[in-house]
């Protein structure tokens, strides 16, 4: 198994930072990573969705939790692997706490960490960056 995540502080709130999230057909805005996304119904637990990465195949998602303004996870299967995305909000003294965590399992989990985890871990910073300038802007 492999995991990296990444956090950052910030004042925006949780529903901004939610209503960014939840704008699926828009995470190609603060994700240079991803080309387009479809949404196949409402931002909520069962819900799928295609993605298609920069330079990648399009890929298969399911929401497979959602408790709106606190986190969502979604899964994509790969070949002999499975590739989680947790999102999480959490308040504390200094800040929300805006949490991307990635981790991917099963027998070739070795080998995708290196084609999609290395980038994926390299790109976290500033993709986060960009959700929340895009959340404040919003407010």
């Amino acid at each position: 198994m492999w995991t990296t995540e990444h956090t950052i502080v910030t004042d925006a709130s949780r529903e901004s930072i939610w209503k960014v999230w939840a704008d699926v057909e828009n995470w190609s805005t603060w994700d240079r990573g991803v080309e387009w996304c479809h949404i196949e119904g409402e931002f909520k637990a069962g819900t799928k969705y295609t993605l298609k990465p920069v330079g990648g195949p399009e890929a298969k998602a399911v929401i497979v939790d959602c408790q709106p303004l606190s986190r969502f996870v979604d899964t994509t299967s790969l070949p002999l692997a499975k590739m989680e995305f947790a999102h999480e909000l959490k308040e504390q003294i200094d800040g929300l706490h805006v949490t991307h965590r990635v981790t991917i399992s099963g027998p070739l989990s070795f080998l995708f960490a290196q084609v999609i985890g290395k980038d994926t871990a390299r790109d976290l910073p500033e993709t986060m960056g960009r959700l929340v300038s895009l959340a404040k802007e919003s407010r």
